[in-house]
């Protein structure tokens, strides 16, 4: 009897793509992760995190998703390249690929249905109305930083970030592991203050830039990261059985002196400059898997 959880990077987002062919790598550095609990070979729980462009070919890519297999999605912001596609993926999941229509799809964010400046849901009517309304394919449920959320195996936490009105990160915890999905900050979030980010099985961080440039992108960096001792207080750590450390995120890179550079070259430069953190870090690729045992 197995009984397993399983992460994937989806990572494939079209908007970065002009950025990233300079530098002759096809896919840009946006994030989609899809967080699964399979048992026996059949996915009992399964949220998306985020659905910006380019995330449904991402999951047809993925060995082993199904449109039949249960589906909540959890949205960071508001910004389009987070939930472009939302729609469009709520209409598969209801009508496409089942032999009986079903839904509507969950979609998890704060604020709520009303015009909330500081929340998600205010974006996500605006551009998906019709899914909420006259679509009837999906269906909101408000979160806050105040109450986490129980999904199956899943505890999901949210942490309000300074990025974009009702922006958060998520920490999810299931069996004796943690899995932080930190991407689109500008501050950083100090986990001396924000306990539930230490010591995660896996992070995913989000890296925009080498150069600190955030009160100019409102995205934080590899300097970032490592200047304000962020990446040093998550206590992540690889020395553990599924424990696999921090994997940098939406790298894009165009506001950067020097320009982009692909994935393999920033995990390169990561690890010249900064060796004491070298074995803890890597750079996320589109389609990576990581599996936890229960």
């Amino acid at each position: 009897m197995s009984d397993q959880v399983i992460y994937h990077q989806v990572n494939k987002d079209h908007a970065y793509w002009t950025e990233k062919r300079k530098v002759g790598q096809p896919e840009g550095g946006h994030t989609a992760g899809l967080l699964s609990h399979v048992k026996d070979g059949a996915v009992v729980t399964s949220i998306l995190f985020d659905a910006g462009l380019g995330t449904i070919e991402g999951l047809y890519d993925l060995v082993g998703f199904s449109w039949r297999d249960p589906l909540t999605v959890f949205v960071t912001h508001g910004h389009i390249d987070h939930h472009a596609e939302l729609m469009l993926l709520a209409e598969l999941w209801c009508k496409r690929e089942t032999a009986e229509k079903r839904g509507p799809l969950a979609v998890y964010c704060t604020g709520s249905d009303s015009e909330d400046p500081q929340g998600t849901m205010k974006s996500l009517r605006r551009v998906h109305a019709y899914g909420f309304s006259g679509g009837k394919t999906l269906a909101h449920v408000p979160i806050s930083s105040e109450r986490a959320v129980t999904l199956g195996i899943f505890t999901i936490h949210c942490i309000d970030v300074d990025h974009f009105p009702g922006a958060v990160i998520f920490v999810v915890e299931f069996g004796h592991h943690k899995l932080v999905v930190g991407w689109d900050m500008k501050t950083l979030p100090d986990p001396d203050q924000f306990p539930l980010l230490k010591s995660p099985s896996l992070a995913l961080v989000e890296a925009n830039t080498w150069t600190a440039l955030s009160q100019r992108t409102g995205h934080t960096s590899v300097e970032e990261l490592v200047g304000t001792g962020f990446l040093q207080k998550l206590d992540a750590s690889v020395e553990a059985p599924e424990r696999y450390g921090v994997f940098l995120v939406h790298y894009g890179g165009g506001e950067d002196p020097g320009g982009t550079v692909s994935d393999g070259v920033l995990e390169l430069r990561f690890r010249q400059t900064y060796p004491e953190l070298s074995r803890l870090v890597g750079v996320a690729r589109r389609g990576q898997t990581w599996t936890f045992q229960l």
